[in-house]
């Protein structure tokens, strides 16, 4: 037998990192800052060998996690900010779209819940260049919609409020295993009803 190319042992690498990240993911929702790397690989039917190969603690993988998920939420909003649609139909549906990824993918509820929580669970400054991140690639583009499309006197307070209730709703789903029943266009209808009448 042949021994594997660069790019098959890549491809390998690749797959068990997303293995690894989707099950530190779901252990995350159980057991929080408590999850051991033996939980995730539990979670993965990996070796804790395999899990420790690539994470030597579990502080580094929460970090990678974090990362990966800030990137794929830049890509699931990133639809509603391009194009000519007018600033409130763009916060409309950067809220829409966030709260499906934040459903859908576990990881991008934890960062939001993280980036929410002031990181305060997560020892040291390790994560003040993910925060920068988080604020110029996704929260102040979003800022900017709602400070153009609602003519809102503070968008700051009114993108914080609307980020913690879909942070909110989407925990209440998550948590309570309703992912499938969960009315995201009812929601933030609701929730920008809710703004524009008070901006008012």
């Amino acid at each position: 037998m042949s021994p594997r190319t660069k790019e098959q042992n890549d491809a390998i690498r690749e797959m068990r990192m997303d293995q690894i990240m989707q099950a530190a993911a779901e252990v995350y929702l159980e057991k929080g800052i408590q999850l051991e790397i033996r939980d995730v690989a539990v979670k993965a039917e990996l070796g804790y060998g395999t899990v420790y190969h690539y994470y030597k603690n579990k502080h580094m993988l929460l970090e990678d996690l974090l990362w990966d998920a800030l990137n794929r939420t830049e890509s699931a909003v990133m639809p509603a900010l391009t194009g000519d649609s007018d600033s409130l139909f763009k916060a409309e549906s950067y809220s829409r779209l966030l709260l499906r990824e934040c459903i859908k993918d576990p990881s991008v509820f934890i960062l939001l819940k993280t980036v929410a929580d002031n990181f305060h669970h997560f020892p040291g400054n390790r994560f003040i260049k993910l925060f920068a991140d988080f604020q110029e690639r996704i929260y102040l583009p979003f800022v900017e919609t709602i400070r153009e499309g609602i003519g809102s006197k503070s968008p700051e307070k009114t993108a914080n409020l609307i980020f913690g209730s879909l942070v909110g709703c989407a925990a209440l789903n998550i948590h309570h295993n309703m992912r499938s029943e969960m009315d995201v266009e009812g929601f933030v209808d609701m929730i920008f009803l809710g703004i524009q009448s008070k901006e008012r």
